[in-house]
């Protein structure tokens, strides 16, 4: 199968497309042929080298795609589903043709999400939707999402004005972002 590893840590360029052999599910798995691949701030940090992880590595972690097979101790039921499943950070394996994942992570995935979708929501809509009832958020209630221009930030916002917040507040790492933020719905600086 395809690949991507690390070939040289920093920017995008030292990624490579590699051949390795096609991983089989082990016994509570499922192989997964992947659609789309998450991408986030933890495989940028991966990529640049500042993580300990070694040339070589193929990150990942979380896809979406179809089952095609299971491990001992999974029901084949599975096979044919259409799933968006987490790859644990310290295997990785998500930037690959085929990926093997938990199957009690594995989350079936509706007819009209697309693959790029699910990993859009992915591990950030998971966090943010759990932050949000840890925190015994109600509709009514008013929000303080601090940092939000990342992925869970941004996914918090939605879910909270979404849930009925009567107020989402957030910060902003400078005056210049606050301002922007401020004046437009899609912002872009």
């Amino acid at each position: 199968m395809k690949a991507i590893s690390i070939k040289k840590f920093g920017g995008p360029d030292g990624l490579a497309v590699i051949d390795l052999p096609d991983p089989a599910p082990a016994s509570g798995q499922v192989l997964i042929a992947v659609e789309a691949a998450g991408v986030g701030g933890v495989d940028v940090m991966i990529r640049s080298g500042a993580l300990g992880f070694p040339e070589g590595f193929v990150p990942g972690g979380e896809v979406a795609g179809t089952v095609t097979a299971v491990g001992e101790d999974a029901d084949p039921a599975w096979i044919g589903r259409r799933v968006w499943a987490p790859i644990s950070t310290s295997v990785g394996g998500g930037y690959a043709e085929q990926a093997v994942a938990p199957v009690g992570d594995a989350v079936p995935l509706p007819a009209d999400l697309s693959a790029v979708e699910a990993v859009a929501l992915g591990s950030a809509g998971i966090v943010a939707h759990f932050g949000l009832a840890h925190a015994r958020f109600v509709p009514g209630e008013s929000v303080l999402v601090r940092g939000a221009a990342g992925s869970l930030g941004i996914m918090t916002v939605q879910l909270a004005a979404s849930g009925g917040a009567a107020a989402v507040a957030v910060t902003t790492s400078s005056p210049s972002a606050a301002a922007c933020y401020a004046t437009s719905a899609r912002p872009t600086c």
